[in-house]
């Protein structure tokens, strides 16, 4: 509101399906970064802009577009009822194709300062690499865009890693979260360690070395989640219905 003016009203929508669809994913956004105001999901008095409590870091940026009502009766993977469950429509979903989020860094010259971060797939079972934006190609894996399945596709790559996590999502989630907060420390570790090594470069060879830095990044990513899809589908084997034990003692 400012001098009587009112951004959502003015500029927004209010019916029905915004109770469901919209209004929710902007109540859970405004939960995670100002936890100290209380609001209720399907409100239409959501602030059009809210006053964060504190300083946001990409992490949370990253980890509000993966999100899907985590904490709430309203996470499909969640505690809640089945009613609940299904309620909302999350942010991270899996018809997702891919999550994007667009840093600048002041600090650093413009050259250097831009950095894309990509998660192919769905983000809550995917990873978010940094790519520098002052490079002059991308990586081939990146590339290939196929309808169906392509194993030298990274979009195929990563959703496939979700596809089996989906698939028996309680017994293999875990292993999935721990891949995740290990390769995201990887990555953010490149990025520190790059700025320092192409500091001095300028030109044409600092364009060469960030777009070494991006293929490094995404072989780091897709080798991580490719080694992960065959830990996954060797676990999966043993949970299968047709399954049968057998009384050692027969």
């Amino acid at each position: 509101m400012d001098n009587g003016l009112n951004f959502r009203e003015v500029f927004g929508t209010a019916d029905l399906s915004d109770r469901y669809y919209n209004t929710p994913r902007v109540w859970y956004g405004q939960r995670c970064f100002t936890p100290s105001v209380t609001q209720t999901p399907e409100s239409f008095d959501l602030p059009f802009i809210q006053r964060a409590d504190g300083l946001i870091h990409i992490d949370q940026v990253q980890g509000y577009l993966a999100s899907h009502y985590q904490g709430t009766p309203f996470d499909p993977v969640g505690q809640g009822t089945a009613t609940e469950k299904h309620q909302y429509r999350p942010i991270s979903l899996a018809k997702t194709q891919e999550s994007h989020v667009l840093q600048l860094r002041p600090d650093l010259p413009v050259t250097l300062s831009g950095i894309h971060w990509l998660a192919m797939g769905v983000a809550a079972e995917s990873v978010y690499v940094p790519f520098y934006a002052g490079a002059t190609t991308t990586p081939a894996a990146y590339q290939v865009a196929t309808e169906k399945y392509d194993a030298t596709s990274a979009y195929w790559i990563f959703k496939h890693v979700g596809i089996l996590v989906d698939a028996h999502y309680h017994e293999l989630h875990g292993e999935l979260q721990t891949v995740q907060k290990e390769l995201a420390i990887q990555l953010g570790h490149h990025i520190i360690v790059t700025d320092q090594q192409v500091a001095a470069l300028t030109g044409d060879e600092l364009a060469m070395a960030l777009t070494k830095a991006n293929q490094k990044a995404a072989d780091q990513a897709l080798n991580t989640m490719q080694a992960l899809a065959a830990d996954l589908i060797t676990k999966s084997t043993d949970m299968s219905p047709l399954n049968y034990d057998t009384d050692l003692n027969l």
